[in-house]
């Protein structure tokens, strides 16, 4: 597993930085990680860095999901606010939007939450109102 294995991030990150790929955001699990990276930075080289990850880390498998967007809910208020996150996916929920990837910080004064790129505005939209009213 992931989580007892020493060195595996770093040995991802190594092949991003072997290839000059920069990345937006690098959730990660007990047995995952997520690779959140621009597709301009990808252009002609996903296969050779999905190949060089699959030398080096050996994971169980690998999933590209392109067109994803990315929507930060930020605020000092959501600190210790209970039912913010309840909020966020209520509304997300429904206009029928699904969430592809959630990552919360440990300052807990942000989440951020994946959305296929062509819901992103009624994404935004649909958290604004959630907390404008």
């Amino acid at each position: 597993m992931m989580n007892i294995e020493q060195g595996y991030c770093r040995r991802i990150l190594s092949v991003l930085e072997d290839n000059s790929v920069s990345f937006e955001h690098i959730p990660s699990g007990v047995d995952t990680v997520s690779l959140v990276i621009a597709q301009s930075q990808l252009d002609g080289k996903l296969e050779r860095i999905i190949k060089e990850i699959e030398i080096k880390c050996k994971p169980d498998s690998i999933d590209v999901h392109p067109d994803i967007a990315l929507v930060a809910v930020v605020g000092i208020g959501m600190l210790r606010t209970i039912g913010i996150s309840a909020k966020i996916f209520e509304a997300l929920a429904k206009e029928d939007i699904n969430v592809t990837m959630i990552s919360q910080g440990s300052s807990e004064i942000n989440i951020i939450v994946g959305v296929e790129n062509s819901n992103f505005e009624n994404a935004v939209r649909a958290i604004y109102n959630a907390f404008s009213k």
